[in-house]
């Protein structure tokens, strides 16, 4: 294993006082310890700073504080031009690495010298830290196609080459937070052209109600869908890449609206764009997941 390999690990936060706590206690037990832990504040209106000054003040962490609320694409951005280390990964406030994660990632860059882009696998935890859910991950033996069918990368346990993310940054346009986060790996993806698994499960996501998911609302995920749609549309960058998969791409995208409309019982609309997801892409209809999202609409209908 590479000894030299020094990770640096942002996690940006907003008013998670009674959760960030687990979160960097989940980086500091961690078998591999060349590594720092970047917290960026997005100017926190709870009592986070003072949760935190026990560790900034002993130098467990380094802590930034924005000066407003600029939203998360901002705090990644400035923890990445903030890192040290050779690699940067992601680490929401409220969910946790596994101790191994760090070590096994060491492990494959030293396996894998020219890896810039890589992940782990991840599961779903419950208040409890104890792990309730496993998604399936696609093969990434093209990652392009895989991609975009949905973002399965998601911002926990994910790597980055410091070059790449010196060169890749966040996109902060305000419509886009709630998909920032797979526009960002797109074009990651895009300037890596490759994309490295380790093949395990190292981190958990923690359900809980007050996850931003959840707090969405309709008009403005719709007009944040028809706005990423719009802007990878009309990118150069990303037809070349990604331009045999576009119609799936868009095609996923209607069925997460109408996934989203579905849980709320506006099943009339969800089959609306259930069915404009199949137009754009006939296939979808011998995928599972389309009879997932067919099924969660005639459930709430007769709920």
């Amino acid at each position: 294993m590479s000894s030299q390999v020094f990770f640096s690990v942002v996690i940006p936060t907003y008013n998670r006082a009674q959760l960030i706590i687990h979160t960097i206690e989940s980086v500091r037990k961690q078998v591999y310890t060349n590594y720092e832990i970047i917290v960026v504040d997005n100017c926190s209106t709870d009592n986070t700073t003072e949760v935190l000054r026990p560790l900034y003040e002993k130098s467990i962490i380094r802590y930034i504080q924005n000066e407003k609320n600029f939203e998360r694409a901002y705090s990644r951005n400035i923890g990445f031009k903030n890192a040290k280390g050779d690699y940067v990964t992601l680490l929401d406030s409220d969910d946790i690495l596994y101790p191994d994660c760090l070590h096994d990632a060491a492990e494959y860059i030293s396996k894998n010298p020219d890896t810039r882009f890589f992940h782990c696998l991840y599961e779903l935890v419950n208040d409890n830290y104890k792990p309730v859910k496993r998604n399936d991950f696609p093969p990434v033996h093209n990652p392009f196609k895989a991609l975009m069918e949905g973002n399965f990368i998601s911002n926990i346990a994910v790597f980055y080459k410091k070059e790449v993310v010196n060169k890749v940054q966040f996109d902060e346009t305000p419509i886009l937070t709630g998909v920032e986060d797979y526009d960002f790996v797109i074009r990651v993806l895009g300037e890596t052209k490759k994309l490295g698994r380790i093949d395990k499960y190292n981190a958990g996501i923690l359900l809980h109600p007050n996850r931003s998911v959840n707090l969405e609302q309709w008009e403005k995920t719709y007009q944040r869908i028809n706005y990423f749609i719009d802007k990878h549309m009309n990118s150069a960058d990303f037809l070349a890449c990604y331009g045999a998969y576009k119609h799936i791409f868009v095609s996923s995208l209607q069925l997460y609206l109408s996934g989203f409309l579905a849980v709320r019982g506006r099943t009339a609309k969800a089959f609306a764009f259930l069915f404009k997801a199949f137009k754009i892409d006939p296939y979808l209809i011998f995928k599972t997941k389309f009879w997932l999202h067919f099924f969660v609409i005639i459930k709430y209908i007769f709920k």
